[in-house]
């Protein structure tokens, strides 16, 4: 099942196959993939999880400010919940040498976060904590020590 917005469905619903939408996943037409994804909109029409996601949003943009004046990091940033900044090192990009050293660094920290190079970027599900969040930016801003 691939969701997405009336217009876009409206855009590709048609009999002319040029119109049609290839994209999809894996999971098409899988019975437990396509039972997650109803359950799935079940969550989003029963429980407030626009108003999580708006919560989530605001504690992102939360921590971040302690980044912001923080030399070590550039290029903080956030777009909804999704949140990014840069370790500030000699060789800048997604193929920076300090980003296998990041990766262990939290990986023995036990902090599932994935940086691309020097670029940390910090995904959250909409169920994560406050306490979660406040461990994850105290491993980022420990994991600059490494530099």
């Amino acid at each position: 099942m691939t969701l997405c917005r009336h217009e876009i469905f409206q855009a590709h619903y048609a009999t002319d196959r040029r119109r049609t939408f290839f994209h999809s996943s894996s999971f098409t037409a899988n019975p437990i993939a396509c039972a997650a994804a109803l359950a799935n909109l079940e969550v989003w029409e029963t429980e407030p999880v626009r108003e999580r996601i708006a919560a989530l949003a605001a504690m992102q943009a939360k921590h971040l400010d302690r980044f912001r004046d923080d030399t070590r990091f550039t290029h903080v940033r956030r777009t909804g919940t999704i949140t990014a900044m840069e370790l500030k090192t000699s060789d800048g990009g997604y193929l920076a040498k300090v980003g296998p050293a990041l990766q262990s660094y939290f990986r023995d920290a036990r902090v599932l976060l994935r940086p691309l190079g020097n670029t940390i970027y910090v995904l959250p599900p909409y169920c994560v904590t406050a306490e979660d969040l406040q461990i994850l930016y105290e491993t980022i801003a420990a994991a600059a020590a490494i530099v």
